[in-house]
């Protein structure tokens, strides 16, 4: 009996260091996993973010810096990228259905119809676009537009990233026809230019 008793006691023991460890192991599992998830503070200098190339669509070939997503940074609620519009390039007429965006040009001469409000944005502007509102931009001065997008709500980053390509890669289009299903997936509707230059209700020329 006296043998029996320590014997019980060191299984005991045992038992209880080997659940507290496993408990401790799990605890630190859960926590790095919600490390690698949870958002990220960030200074983003102006050379950082996630470069990309547009591959497809009217703006192919353009450059955009992806500053804040739920890949970079693990955002929750926002998307920001950054973009460089070359004079007489046109950002095409569409609206997203899932968020507010604000759009803000760091050179004067982009050429803005947003809903029934038609104008050239200054330097330093800020562009409000609510939901389901159309939007169209032309650089119409002579020198590069350097424009920062910030959404309210994730969603059109999906339709970015899928038209994105690294740079020095090659670029290969996504066919034509895959390009509404991305946009839907991205909360984004492109106006269809068969039916005229403008969508209804934008002021214009």
């Amino acid at each position: 009996m006296n043998r029996i008793l320590p014997l019980a006691l060191i299984a005991i023991t045992a038992s209880g260091f080997l659940h507290a460890h496993r408990s401790n192991v799990s605890q630190t599992m859960m926590e790095a996993q919600k490390d690698s998830t949870s958002p990220r503070a960030m200074i983003l200098q102006d050379g950082d973010g996630d470069h990309l190339v547009h591959n497809s669509g009217p703006l192919s070939g353009l450059p955009f810096s992806i500053k804040v997503d739920s890949e970079y940074g693990n955002a929750q609620d926002f998307f920001v990228f950054t973009s460089i519009l070359a004079p007489g390039q046109t950002i095409p007429f569409h609206k997203h259905d899932n968020a507010e965006e604000l759009l803000m040009p760091e050179e004067g001469g982009l050429s803005v119809m947003v809903g029934n409000k038609r104008a050239v944005a200054g330097p330093r502007s800020i562009v409000f676009i609510p939901r389901d509102t159309w939007i169209s931009g032309t650089n119409t001065g002579g020198k590069d537009i350097h424009m920062t997008a910030i959404f309210s709500r994730p969603g059109f980053e999906k339709y970015m990233r899928a038209i994105g390509t690294k740079p020095g890669q090659p670029i290969i289009a996504v066919p034509a026809d895959q390009l509404t299903g991305l946009r839907a997936m991205g909360h984004a509707m492109y106006w269809d230019t068969s039916k005229g230059p403008y969508p209804p209700g934008v002021a214009h020329p």
